[in-house]
């Protein structure tokens, strides 16, 4: 089981909107190389903590109905939570949005069709 640690969960325009995080299953080394940074020095700050080596999912949520998500890997801060200030998450919650606005539509159309009177109890 995979675990998410939640940096942001807030209403928007009548949804939830959550951001949340968890480890990244890559490696070091298979997103970045010796030309730009000194790997070893990067796996050693990960694995004590001092940097957070992750992935980051946005979601779109209604009454606990997923409407939209989006998931982007091989982020690395010092803190998660620089991805709510520099522009990181908001492009993952606007990518999860519109995945969000293509299926309501059809989803309402739906629930419209559905006997509730006929739901077993």
């Amino acid at each position: 089981m995979r675990y998410w640690d939640t940096l942001l969960e807030e209403q928007r325009n009548g949804v939830t909107v959550i951001v949340d995080k968890t480890w990244e299953d890559c490696s070091i080394r298979d997103l970045f190389d010796e030309s730009c940074c000194d790997i070893e020095d990067l796996e050693r700050k990960v694995n004590r903590g001092d940097l957070d080596w992750f992935m980051l999912r946005a979601r779109v949520m209604y009454m606990d109905l997923e409407l939209g998500s989006e998931i982007c890997g091989g982020f690395l801060y010092e803190d998660a939570r620089e991805v709510l200030r520099d522009g990181m998450a908001e492009d993952l919650i606007w990518q999860a949005e519109e995945q969000a606005k293509k299926q309501l539509p059809e989803l309402i159309e739906g629930l419209l069709r559905v006997e509730v009177d006929k739901l077993a109890v």
